[in-house]
């Protein structure tokens, strides 16, 4: 008897959970009426807990259509409402649909701006889960799409700058699209964006790593007008305009970057009139123009010259023979008094050109031929 009555126990128990259960297979319901999404959130506070558990999931499968009507919900209701809407906007917050996560993310923000309350509390907690989830999937996104991303820490000759370096070069596998990304990249400190795929649009999605603080932009096809997308990024210490081609135009924007501490413009068209009205602009920042040149060798001052003490692999030093401890006395024609003046030398040739190099080893006065490369 007993064993009986256990058994229709059980079976009044499924016939009651079965539709319930049910449901929890929910399907996408494309442009639900805004009655529809009324009942959902009205359901969000019924009283078996398989019903706010379906509404709840029929909300979120329903995508950007109901963001505006949850975020009122959340001024109007209970706890229990408030939570469940502030997980729904999490969880669209987080979908592949970039409607609806741009919607949702914005639908949080204005729920955390009150200090004092649990709803405000609730969201802020949601956004700073949000941004540590979203960073570490874009960060595989990326990597899976040809980035390559490593944790160092930047030397920029005035300091460092810590946080990881994403550099998106001709590997990257991605569209243009993809690169949308980047903005979920809170705590990168450099980005480097190099080959002929880089264009204005791909400034436009770099525009909101407003905390990012050097970028590097080399050999792209970006315009002056392009430019305008660097504009708001506040933080930016080190800007780095390599091989692009950019003119006088450009000037006009880069001298509203008033917060970089360093701009390098080599191998662009700027004039050296433009130059001039560019480090009249930035007086406090340090504007370094070159026509692109790159030699590949650091030296210390001497008494006739600049010693050699470090030669860079694979560079136009190496390729011609410059070795560690020689002594450059000469530079086309003109006497090396030191470091500088060598600097400045390169600084007039463009990368390809190939220069007169005297130098003196072990006492020998040698003349070497050195094809100019390109900076790295």
């Amino acid at each position: 008897m007993k064993r009986c009555f256990v058994i229709r126990v059980i079976c009044v128990i499924c016939a009651l959970l079965l539709p319930a259960t049910a449901a929890f297979s929910v399907e996408t319901v494309a442009n639900p009426p805004a009655r529809q999404i009324r009942l959902w959130i009205d359901q969000l506070n019924a009283e078996r807990f398989v019903d706010r558990e379906v509404a709840t999931e029929r909300l979120i499968a329903a995508g950007a259509a109901v963001v505006e009507p949850v975020l009122a919900a959340v001024a109007e209701s209970n706890l229990e409402v408030t939570t469940r809407a502030v997980y729904v906007l999490q969880e669209l917050a987080l979908s592949s649909d970039s409607l609806a996560s741009e919607a949702a993310h914005a639908a949080l923000e204005k729920i955390a701006e009150p200090q004092l309350t649990s709803a405000a509390r609730r969201a802020r907690s949601t956004l700073a889960r949000l941004d540590l989830i979203r960073q570490d999937r874009a960060i595989q996104d990326l990597k899976r799409l040809g980035a390559n991303i490593g944790a160092r820490v930047s030397e920029l000759g005035f300091g460092l700058v810590e946080g990881y370096t994403v550099e998106l070069n001709e590997g990257w596998q991605g569209t243009p699209q993809d690169l949308v990304r980047l903005r979920w990249l809170r705590d990168a400190g450099e980005l480097i964006l190099q080959g002929p795929q880089v264009t204005d649009e791909w400034l436009k999605h770099i525009a909101p790593m407003t905390d990012l603080s050097v970028l590097t932009i080399k050999r792209a096809q970006v315009t002056n007008e392009g430019l305008t997308n660097l504009l708001g990024m506040n933080q930016l210490a080190m800007l780095s305009l390599m091989y692009v081609p950019i003119t006088d135009q450009a000037v006009g924007y880069l001298q509203q970057l008033r917060g970089v501490a360093r701009i390098r413009i080599y191998g662009t068209r700027l004039t050296d009139a433009g130059v001039d009205r560019l480090r009249e602009a930035l007086a406090t920042s340090e504007v370094d123009v070159r026509r692109g040149a790159f030699l590949g060798v650091g030296c210390q001052d001497g008494p006739e010259g600049c010693i050699i003490y470090t030669v860079r692999p694979n560079s136009a030093a190496e390729k011609a023979g410059l070795m560690m401890n020689d002594l450059i006395s000469e530079y086309q024609g003109q006497k090396v008094v030191d470091y500088k003046a060598l600097t400045a030398g390169i600084a007039d040739n463009v990368a390809g050109d190939t220069v007169t190099i005297k130098i003196i080893r072990d006492g020998q006065l040698l003349s070497k031929r050195v094809t100019l490369g390109e900076w790295e």
